[in-house]
């Protein structure tokens, strides 16, 4: 018995049946991973029938056959776990009316979803409008029954989710109880008593809902990846366009300096030109000496030395003018292209810091989706392990014995194929040990998202 269908179990009773003093039949009561006897009272008169004797079995019956017990003996009549198992529930359903008596109760629970386990055979699963088939089938039999809840259980630390229905038996007036067993249990699709609206509606069962979610997961690391991986192609086509760019200016930048060159050798080339007028000039004041004391009129000696020293003063002033403005404008032009290299260079150290990041980005992605990648491929070599096991001689007779041996014989298959080693995982996770959880379903649907080694 798993986790939730014990939980459920244990509430269905003590919510519809008063445990000091009344009659409890259990259908399918022999103890396998637990009873829900254990959750009974000394004062209960608690009775359990099964198809073979066993450890919680008082009263065996054959299969097909009347339960030897009287008609209208009980005060509720359970079976958990029990339905999937059986040829024809529909006629162990009606048996379990016969037996209750009127006013009481008839509980089922049974797999809405899960894995096959014969024992010794798997024949059903149980979808939301079950409860209403049976209570249909139940009337056309001459036992009138009324649905008062059904639903379908979230599963917790396995991988069942449980249909759950109550049943209340006969047409007399009694009060139902206040508080009913689907307000204690998350769950969907509710049908009560009291509507024929579904509370809490849902056409995917939760296996499909956590398939579902994973492959959304998966694609949305896939398209995150692709993402990535096109922004770092036109990032990397960016930074190629900057350093062509970068290029072009450095040789424009070549290309100043060498024009600057020649501005510096043709300024050096009037410098010496100004050097030689200078000479001129010194030459044409040895002149004006000599010139000098040869004019006999003063007056006109001073206008003619005027006039040859302001000839003078105007073509060195002329000179240096022009070389001033040609040096300012020079120191200009190096000046521009320096701050356009500087500028160049900081946006391109920008953008290779941005590429950085984004590969660091696109590696996480990468890794998530390869960890995604690698869960699918283990699920799959997982399952096609299940069901090679499944078809041979010995796995055909393997599969009749108890879900608790089913288990240990597929954790060998696993640990055979070193797909997984559940004693290793209870070692390394000894929550899951203390828990007594199931070490292969508990690392599927729980320690798989949580990171945890196998």
């Amino acid at each position: 018995m798993h986790d939730t269908a014990f939980h459920i179990g244990t509430l269905a009773m003590n919510i519809y049946a008063d445990l000091r003093t009344d009659s409890i039949l259990e259908v399918g009561s022999q103890a396998i991973n637990g009873s829900l006897r254990d959750s009974a009272l000394p004062s209960t008169r608690y009775v359990g029938l099964d198809i073979e004797e066993g450890d919680g079995v008082d009263l065996v019956v054959e299969p097909g056959k009347p339960f030897p017990v009287e008609n209208d003996s009980f005060d509720l009549v359970m079976a958990t776990s029990v339905f999937e198992h059986d040829p024809a529930f529909w006629n162990t359903f009606v048996e379990m009316c016969r037996a209750t008596k009127d006013g009481g109760y008839i509980y089922i629970s049974a797999p809405s979803n899960g894995v096959v386990h014969r024992y010794p055979q798997d024949n059903w699963r149980f979808y939301p409008d079950s409860g209403k088939a049976l209570a249909a089938w139940a009337a056309s039999q001459g036992v009138p029954v009324m649905l008062v809840e059904s639903f379908v259980a979230k599963r917790e630390n396995d991988i069942w989710n449980d249909f759950v229905a109550v049943f209340r038996k006969g047409p007399i007036e009694k009060r139902l109880p206040k508080v009913f067993l689907h307000e204690h249990v998350p769950c969907t699709n509710v049908l009560t008593w009291r509507s024929n609206k579904v509370v809490n509606p849902s056409d995917e069962t939760e296996d499909i809902m956590l398939l579902r979610e994973a492959l959304e997961r998966s694609t949305a690391a896939e398209t995150e990846l692709s993402r990535a991986a096109g922004e770092r192609d036109a990032l990397g086509r960016e930074v190629s366009d900057l350093n062509a760019r970068l290029s072009t200016l450095n040789e424009e930048c070549q290309k100043h300096a060498v024009e600057l060159e020649k501005l510096r050798a043709d300024i050096n080339l009037r410098e010496s030109e100004l050097r030689q007028r200078h000479e001129e000039i010194a030459q044409t004041n040895a002149q004006l000496a000599r010139a000098r004391a040869s004019i006999v009129d003063s007056e006109q000696r001073a206008k003619h030395e005027t006039m040859l020293r302001q000839q003078a003063e105007f073509m060195l002033a002329s000179s240096k003018e022009r070389y001033e403005r040609e040096q300012v404008a020079q120191d200009q032009r190096i000046r521009a292209l320096e701050q356009e290299r500087a500028s160049v260079e900081a946006h391109s150290h920008e953008r290779f810091e941005e590429i950085a990041s984004l590969t660091r980005m696109l590696a996480k992605a990468e890794a998530a989706s390869r960890a995604s990648r690698e869960r699918l491929e283990w699920l799959r070599e997982t399952s096609a392990v299940f069901v090679n096991g499944s078809t041979t001689l010995k796995g055909r007779l393997l599969a009749l014995l108890p879900a608790a041996l089913a288990h240990k014989r597929q954790q060998r298959l696993l640990e055979r194929e070193g797909l997984f080693d559940a004693e290793s995982y209870l070692q390394k996770n000894p929550d899951v040990a203390s828990n007594g959880m199931n070490p292969l379903g508990h690392y599927i649907f729980h320690g798989m998202d949580e990171g945890r080694q196998i």
